[in-house]
């Protein structure tokens, strides 16, 4: 389960990378780039680690699972909030294309992931 939801996630990454690549290549600097790249990635680890973490939970019991999902939910979200609140303190992103890339991102992801 766990490989096929890599390749769906390596799947839909790229084609939003290949609607995206000539917009940003004529029309964006850099840093509107680098803002971008750091929103997929973000939600990318946090979605990649948190779709593990249920899929190693599936063979225990029901409360274990459970436990799993719904604090995995709760783990992600703050390690979320904390990881934006850090790069966008500490670094010089781009704000609105860092933010933007994160949701568009984080909701295709969740689609995936359900």
């Amino acid at each position: 389960m766990f490989p096929a939801f890599l390749k769906m996630m390596g799947i839909t990454t790229g084609i939003a990378w290949g609607v995206m690549a000539i917009p940003l290549y004529y029309l964006a600097e850099p840093v509107i780039v680098w803002g971008i790249l750091a929103g997929c990635i973000l939600a990318v680890f946090c979605f990649t680690t948190g779709f593990y973490a249920v899929c190693r939970s599936f063979q225990r019991s029901f409360r274990t699972l459970m436990i799993t999902i719904f604090g995995g939910m709760l783990v992600r979200l703050v390690l979320i909030g904390v990881m934006f609140i850090l790069l966008v303190n500490l670094t010089s992103l781009h704000v609105v294309s860092f933010l933007v890339s994160l949701l568009g991102f984080y909701v295709v992801y969740l689609t995936i992931e359900l």
